[in-house]
Formats: C-alpha cells, sequence, structure tokens
C-alpha cells in the first residue's frame, strides 16, 4: 500500500495491471482513528482535498 505520491502507475504498468493509490485507505483510517481519539466525526471530504495536496518537501 502505497499513500503517497497518489501515482502508483509505474510498477502496475510494468506488470500490465491497473494500479490503485492508498489515497482512501489514508483518509478511513485517519477519520477513524480521529473518532476514537475525539469521540468526534472527522469531514473526510475535507481530509480528502488536504490528502491529494502535494506533499511538502522539508
Amino acid at each position: 500500500m502505497i499513500y503517497q505520491p497518489f501515482e502508483p502507475e509505474l510498477l502496475a504498468r510494468t506488470r500490465g495491471r491497473t494500479a490503485l493509490n492508498g489515497g482512501g485507505t489514508l483518509v478511513f483510517e485517519a477519520a477513524d482513528a480521529f473518532r476514537l481519539f475525539t469521540g468526534r466525526q472527522a469531514d473526510r471530504t475535507r481530509m480528502f482535498a488536504h490528502a491529494a495536496e502535494p506533499a511538502a518537501s522539508e
């Protein structure tokens, strides 16, 4: 599972497969963890938008 970058096609293409990114897993696991820790529902739409942004370089 690759969370980021959201473009894991290279490996899949070399094997004749279709790639799915790990963005959904990243957001849904984080949203569930947020709910467990805080008791509040996370805004998944906002989380998806934020997760799709390019990672900031350090």
